[in-house]
């Protein structure tokens, strides 16, 4: 089952090392410590509450629980991901994006942080109801701190299932927030934008359908960074425009 290319945005190597090149392979991240320490190392992942790293040739852990941000380029399987997703190709995502997710969720690392509220989002597209749930529940417990994300992840699951109140319940809050901002930095403009969009379903669900529109043209004009979601929107809002003549209130 392939998603609409007509959504939304937060990540494939596995503990093998064998999806980094060479010279991925010689790269340093850099660990910032709770203790305002910087580390050099090559991340090689996250199990058992622990981050693995490579300092030179010597492989070692440190607690997750210590780590309080992680600076490391995205490695090109998470690019790969996002292109097939923004295709609308949801299988051939999951491919490149649920391995990432599965070695390295729980990093403080931003591409990290956005797989893992992705791999939900994917599933479901994907048919995977119940692996979306799971996935949803897995990154609110990694990211306790991204209590938005984690209720736009579980809103959609709601508006998949059809419960509309339950999204609604779970939105208003980040909705809220984005109808009073003008501008969001990177990463808060693609969970507005995403919050709107799925705002505008449960609008539309009400018969509400002025506006569902506003929230629409919110996520296409004003919090556009995430494409997918722009192009779900977009269809909505042409939808209600041209076959039911609605306009903005």
């Amino acid at each position: 089952m392939k998603a609409s290319a007509s959504p939304w945005v937060v990540a494939a190597a596995l503990a093998a090392a064998s999806f980094f090149t060479p010279d991925s392979a010689l790269a340093q991240d850099i660990l910032t410590l709770s203790n305002g320490q910087s580390l050099d190392a090559q991340v090689l992942g996250v199990s058992n509450g622990n981050v693995r790293l490579k300092i030179g040739p010597v492989e070692s852990t440190r607690p997750l629980s210590q780590v309080r941000a992680v600076t490391m380029p995205a490695p090109k399987e998470f690019d790969s991901a996002i292109e097939r997703w923004k295709e609308g190709d949801a299988p051939g995502t999951l491919k490149w994006l649920e391995p990432l997710v599965k070695n390295f969720q729980g990093l403080p690392a931003p591409w990290v942080l956005r797989a893992s509220a992705l791999l939900g989002e994917v599933k479901l597209a994907a048919g995977d109801t119940s692996g979306a749930e799971a996935a949803f529940q897995s990154f609110q417990t990694a990211y306790p701190s991204a209590s938005g994300l984690a209720a736009i992840g579980l809103a959609q699951l709601a508006v998949e299932k059809k419960d509309f109140a339950g999204a609604s319940a779970k939105l208003e809050s980040v909705v809220a927030e984005a109808r009073k901002t003008l501008l969001a930095e990177s990463g808060k403009s693609a969970e507005y934008g995403k919050a709107l969009y799925l705002m505008g379903r449960v609008l539309e669900s009400q018969g509400k359908l002025p506006e569902a529109l506003d929230d629409y043209m919110l996520a296409v004009t004003v919090f556009y960074e995430d494409p997918v979601v722009v192009a779900r929107a977009r269809e909505r809002a042409t939808a209600l425009t041209k076959e039911k003549n609605v306009v903005v209130p």
